[in-house]
């Protein structure tokens, strides 16, 4: 998962056309969209754009033969810090971390084949 805070989490699925919450379905800061909406989801970290596969973003639909899905960014409440956001599963199935000790301990991020 992704967790960011509420309102960035509001921002992001205000652009997903038929998203709505659904904290009473799956619990607080979910929130479900048509499953065949055009996604484009990408974050800026270190000043380049990494985009988000649609299909990491999506954890599967809320029903058998339901159109619609539940989304992998998750916002979450008022005592969760304004300038913090947990990058998981759902980013990075879609790039792989890669780990430099020898110049500095600094890491990168390369894409999976899942981008392609």
């Amino acid at each position: 998962l992704i967790y960011v805070p509420q309102s960035i989490a509001a921002s992001v699925y205000r652009q997903i056309p038929g998203s709505q919450r659904a904290d009473q379905q799956y619990g607080p800061g979910f929130w479900t969209y048509p499953c065949n909406a055009k996604l484009n989801i990408q974050f800026k970290l270190g000043g380049n754009l990494f985009a988000l596969n649609a299909v990491d973003f999506n954890l599967g639909k809320t029903g058998s033969g339901s159109t619609t899905c539940v989304g992998g960014i998750v916002g979450m409440g008022d005592s969760f810090p304004s300038d913090l956001a947990i990058v998981g599963d759902e980013f990075l199935k879609s790039w792989y971390s890669v780990y430099d000790y020898s110049h500095g301990a600094r890491v990168g991020l390369a894409p999976s084949i899942n981008n392609h």
